[in-house]
This record gives structure tokens, sequence and C-alpha cells, in this order.
């Protein structure tokens, strides 16, 4: 199977496109939205469709980038990678699974969650820990991207996962990579803030954000209610003001990952004996 992303075309445009798939259909691999700037990914040149677009939306094209999918990825191959039980795969790698191991085929589209970013990895290790642990049955994972983490809770033994975006492409990615792993029973993707959704019940959270996404989400009572928190997508120097805010609501910094500037913590809510260390 060929990589289904060999070329990007990428239309940066001023304005916030809402339900891109109506307007794009040939080749249109989705949008991506940042603020009210928007960009148009394309597998193949699509400068007439483009342009007729936003001279009927009033918006303006402000770039146009043709990039190879190696390039978009940081120059990274995807190949399968292992954590714990679990064999993450591109459907376009031969992903082989040994006895007791499980597939799981991750296609990241353009949105983040390909499992090679220490943020993603760490998380899913943190995931993986945590379920040697204890089994919680309810995840939140705020920020889902390719829904790469929401698909690991949900196969190690999560029987319910919210999985959340706010970038309409991530969601579009995401429940396609939920349905090609027969995994929609148990996962089910939305589109929103992340901010909105913290209320839902949920044992464990997973927010895998910028850090002014989690700063507001520790401004939140409900954010404390959960027991578990694997918590990423910061610098260093955000780390140590967000163990301190969890600290003064009694959340214990169980484990802290570090690589370069990422770092991620798991968080839980209850004294470190009551469970043994990880």
């Amino acid at each position: 199977m060929m990589i289904p992303y060999q070329t990007l075309h990428i239309y940066e445009i001023s304005g916030k496109i809402q339900s891109s798939r109506t307007f794009f259909k040939e080749d249109f691999i989705g949008c991506w939205n940042e603020g009210e700037v928007s960009f148009l990914f394309f597998s193949t040149p699509r400068d007439q469709e483009v342009e007729a677009f936003i001279q009927r939306k009033r918006f303006s094209l402000l770039s146009r980038n043709v990039l190879d999918y190696k390039a978009w990825q940081a120059g990274e191959e995807l190949k399968p990678f292992k954590v714990g039980n679990l064999i993450f795969s591109p459907p376009w790698e031969n992903g082989e699974v040994k006895n007791g191991e499980v597939l799981i085929l991750i296609d990241p589209c353009v949105v983040f969650g390909t499992g090679y970013h220490f943020t993603t990895r760490s998380c899913l290790q943190a995931l993986h820990q945590i379920y040697q642990k204890e089994r919680p049955k309810v995840v939140l994972d705020l920020g889902t991207g390719s829904g790469i983490l929401a698909l690991a809770a949900a196969k190690w033994g999560a029987e319910r996962v919210l999985a959340i975006d706010c970038n309409e492409l991530a969601v579009d990615t995401a429940l396609r990579n939920v349905s090609s792993n027969k995994a929609s029973e148990r996962i089910k993707v939305r589109l929103g803030e992340a901010e909105d959704f913290i209320e839902e019940e949920a044992e464990l959270v997973c927010a895998n954000l910028p850090s002014q996404v989690i700063d507001s989400l520790l401004d939140k009572d409900s954010f404390y209610q959960k027991r578990w928190f694997i918590l990423s997508g910061f610098f260093a120097k955000d780390a140590e003001k967000i163990e301190r805010r969890l600290l003064r609501q009694s959340i214990e910094i169980y484990q802290k990952r570090r690589e370069s500037n990422w770092v991620t913590l798991v968080g839980l809510r209850s004294p470190r004996n009551d469970i043994g260390d990880l």
C-alpha cells in the first residue's frame, strides 16, 4: 500500500473555514484551523478550486506551499513501533505481531499523533504503566489528534473513552482510525475545546496540549475530580508551575518524564501507598 499523502499542497487562507468537506471533495485531505487562519491540504494542486472558493467567501490567499509528506513529519519515515503489547503501525507498513501482541493501525494524516514525538510516546508509556496497576474504565483524551492515546487506552482495558479535539481535521482523522481499528463502540470522538469537556466523568484524563490550555484546565474544579492525570505538550520552563498547581490540590506527582526541553507529568489523586510504585 502506498502512502496516500506523497505530496502535500497546502493553501493558507485568511478566515476560519467550517465544514470544509462540503466545499472540497476531490483530492482533499482536510482543513486545519489556527485561530482566524485556515490551512487547506490537498494531494494534488487545486489552485483554481481554491481561488474560486476564496473569492466566493471573500477570504484571501496568504500562501501556497508544496511539501513532501516526509518533510511534513520532520523528516521521519513512519514505521511500526511497540509500547507494551501494542504494535502501532501506519496502514501502508506491514506491522507484524507475535503472540500476545495487538496491532493498532494509525494513519496520522497531517495531524499530531504519529507516536514519534516524545510527548506522545511518553504519554503512551505512562498509560501502559497505569494499566499495569489499575484499569481505569472511563478515560478522557483531550487533544486526541490522530486518536492514538484513545485507542491505546481502549486496547488496554478502558470501557469508555471520550476523545476531544478542537481541530476539524484531527476529528476526521481520529474517527477514521477508531473505525479502522473497530473501536467505535468504546471510543467516541467529538469536536470542541478541551475546557468545555473537562467536566465529563472520567477516572483518567490525558491532556497532551499546549501549556496555556493546560493552565485553563487547571482552573476548573472538575479537573481535580479525576484519579489519574497524564499531562504533556509543554516545556520544562512551564512544568514547575504546573507541578505546583497540582500539589496545591493534593495531586501527587507520580512520575515525571523529560526529554530535551519537553516534559510529561503523571499525577495521582491518592496517597502513594494506596497502590505502590509504578
